[in-house]
């Protein structure tokens, strides 16, 4: 007796455009899951655009269109346009989207890095660098530019000048006065110090010796972290160029979220699939239901 197939079965055949006899010989009793899967697979549009009909749950669209895998993401996603490829981005985290750095030339990403928010910068660097580092890679024209920017305060400075270690003050008072420590009272100094109007104590404090301004400026960091603001991009941008790229682009996880989509936004297409191809499964699948589906049918990734 020769096997046969119910109405329902040849119905949903006709839909696949599969032939009763294929169908029979090739499917048996396999459940209609199976079918569509083992279509899918063989690249059957057919199958693939019922199942846009059939599947309302994310996890059968993940388990029919094997949507773990990762070259599978890729396939859909190079078939999308520009502006539905940049939908995908928000769903990535920072460390999914510091892989697309890895695709920009150094000297770009430290371009690129010459725009972010000077808070979002400092972030990167102490993520690079210890604090005790970032010190001392201060140069003396950074650090002339800290000690006469507007909003460093004198009493702050004067605060500061007051409780630095022995070894520092004595280097201070002496490079004052050119003399020896010992025939100065430190307090008395800093006191005339303090006494100059504001424009004349930041032209002196931008030109005290660099051992001095760095130990106050790891002061008054240690007291308020926001004082690194004080240095401009390119001061941290320097920083971050004696780097290898790869060292430099893993401390860029720190960038804000929205920073690191901007800069991944400007990559071809190519490469911007490959970064968003790093979706979440489920937060792909979900997306392809909300009104994405076609896009299955273009791929012809299964």
């Amino acid at each position: 007796m020769s096997l046969v197939i119910d109405a329902n079965m040849k119905l949903f055949a006709e839909r696949l455009h599969i032939t009763s006899s294929r169908m029979i010989n090739d499917y048996g009793l396999s459940s209609i899951d199976e079918i569509i899967k083992s279509e899918a697979e063989k690249g059957n549009t057919h199958a693939v655009q019922y199942a846009r009909e059939y599947y309302s749950s994310p996890d059968k669209l993940i388990d029919v269109f094997k949507l773990t895998n990762v070259e599978n993401k890729f396939a859909i996603i190079h078939n999308m346009d520009e502006r539905n490829r940049l939908k995908l981005l928000p769903f990535l985290n920072n460390h999914d989207l510091v892989m697309g750095m890895y695709f920009f030339t150094q000297e770009k990403l430290l371009e690129m890095l010459m725009e972010v928010d000077i808070i979002e910068l400092i972030r990167v660097v102490m993520e690079a660098f210890p604090k005790e580092q970032i010190i001392q890679m201060f140069t003396e024209d950074d650090l002339a530019i800290f000690f006469m920017n507007r909003d460093l305060q004198k009493e702050a400075v004067v605060e500061q000048l007051k409780l630095m270690p022995p070894d520092v003050m004595q280097k201070f008072v002496e490079s004052v006065t050119g003399q020896p420590s010992n025939q100065t009272d430190p307090m008395e100094l800093i006191d005339s110090i303090a006494e100059l109007p504001d424009d004349k104590f930041k032209k002196f404090m931008a030109c005290v010796d660099p051992d001095v301004q760095r130990q106050l400026v790891f002061q008054l960091t240690n007291e308020d972290l926001s004082y690194f603001t004080f240095f401009p991009n390119i001061t941290y941008v320097n920083m971050l160029s004696t780097l290898m790229k790869q060292d430099m682009i893993a401390p860029m996880v720190m960038l804000d979220k929205e920073s690191l989509m901007g800069m991944n936004a400007i990559l071809p297409p190519d490469l911007l699939s490959i970064v968003t191809a790093q979706i979440d499964p489920m937060d792909f699948a979900k997306f392809l239901q909300d009104g994405h589906m076609d896009l299955l049918e273009k791929a012809m990734m299964i």
